[in-house]
């Protein structure tokens, strides 16, 4: 059976800024303090261009990723991929019936606070994090205001932005039976 994609909310104006502004900003102020250092010492300047360069490339690498987002569904099977971070489970594995939509700005005790192995940036969380409660949570919340909470059998919660989340859960429902 193929899988079939959900619309997932776009990222918000504040993460993209913060990746525009890290990715592109820090490593040309960077490289012109570089280079002036280069030229107070007489060192050469091309090769601090050249190593400015390669650290502006690592900062693209670890931003770049942050659109790599789906989550898809077959019917059985709920699949996520966030930016470095997959995770697959059958739906069988969640429990629906507490399964609900929240906006984690009025229901803060599902906002990620400890990120302990994922991608964190203004209003975009994905990957695996700590909530208020220290519980565990897989997170690809690209819109704080429309999350899906789905509680899973490993005790972790699963925290998806989808455009229309409620409509989400339903489908869910519905083919769990």
């Amino acid at each position: 059976m193929s899988y079939r994609n959900f619309a997932i909310g776009s990222i918000g104006k504040a993460a993209i800024w913060f990746a525009v502004g890290f990715g592109t900003l820090v490593p040309l102020v960077a490289a012109g303090l570089a280079v002036n250092a280069a030229r107070k010492s007489g060192g050469d300047p091309v090769a601090m261009l050249a190593m400015q360069a390669l650290v502006a490339v690592a900062i693209l690498a670890l931003l770049l990723p942050m659109w790599r987002r789906e989550v898809a569904f077959d019917g059985k099977h709920l699949r996520v991929k966030a930016t470095y971070y997959s995770r697959q489970s059958a739906l069988s594995e969640f429990n629906l019936g507490q399964a609900r939509v929240v906006d984690t700005r009025e229901h803060t005790q599902y906002r990620p606070v400890l990120k302990t192995n994922g991608m964190s940036l203004p209003g975009y969380w994905a990957g695996h994090f700590r909530l208020r409660d220290r519980s565990k949570a897989f997170c690809l919340v690209t819109d704080p205001s429309k999350v899906l909470v789905l509680p899973h059998a490993d005790g972790r919660l699963w925290l998806l932005s989808f455009e229309h989340p409620q409509a989400v859960l339903d489908i869910l429902r519905r083919a769990a039976g």
